[in-house]
């Protein structure tokens, strides 16, 4: 008996270490993540991904933040009611936003991340340094679909950092964001890994 109680607190004194080490390196991620550095030396340099708090990012990732979400109060989603709101910033310093635009016939439908880049490219803006994408989900990050992920890569030169936040439930709700609200830091080429990257 001595021996199994024994056993058991190695068992769980183990478990508990591993746990520890788990959120040891969740930490080492989230500083490498913050500072901009990568995590695994890749082909391509991918940026690493983590998850933080609001406050924890810099001005330019809440500035990016806040008007994806000032511009999702402007989607116009009579069909869906699922309210998408994004925002880039240019290689100049410029921020242009988008919401979604939904369409009766869906396909001619256009969500926000195009809505947004499009105006950039039409004003001769073709590189970006950083997006964000806000929508409300009571417990999931929503991230730009395929056909967005490939828009986005069109005009990306190298990997950029992409913010999914979630937006409040309610349109009227203010702050929209609270400084302890969960923020994916990810990027462009974490989410289209594998794209299409040439014509021929």
């Amino acid at each position: 008996m001595p021996k199994r109680n024994s056993h058991e607190r190695l068992s769980k004194r183990l478990q508990k270490y591993l746990t520890r080490l788990n959120e040891l390196k969740f930490e080492v991620d989230k500083r490498q993540c913050l500072s901009g550095r990568d995590v695994v030396p890749p082909k391509k340099k991918v940026l690493p991904e983590c998850i933080v708090r609001f406050c924890e990012l810099d001005f330019e990732g809440r500035q990016l933040v806040e008007a994806a979400l000032i511009a999702r109060l402007k989607a116009y989603a009579p069909y869906s009611k699922f309210k998408v709101g994004a925002a880039f910033r240019s290689k100049a310093g410029d921020i242009f936003t988008g919401c979604n635009i939904e369409n009766v016939a869906f396909t001619p439908s256009c969500c926000a991340e195009r809505t947004a880049l499009v105006k950039a490219v039409s004003e001769e803006h073709t590189t970006f340094t950083g997006g964000a994408v806000v929508a409300y989900h009571p417990d999931a990050f929503i991230t730009p679909c395929g056909v967005c992920r490939q828009f986005i890569l069109e005009f990306a030169k190298k990997d950029i950092p992409i913010y999914v936040a979630s937006a409040p439930e309610h349109d009227d709700a203010l702050p929209m964001i609270e400084d302890e609200h969960k923020v994916l830091i990810t990027s462009i080429y974490n989410l289209m890994p594998r794209s299409f990257s040439s014509f021929e």
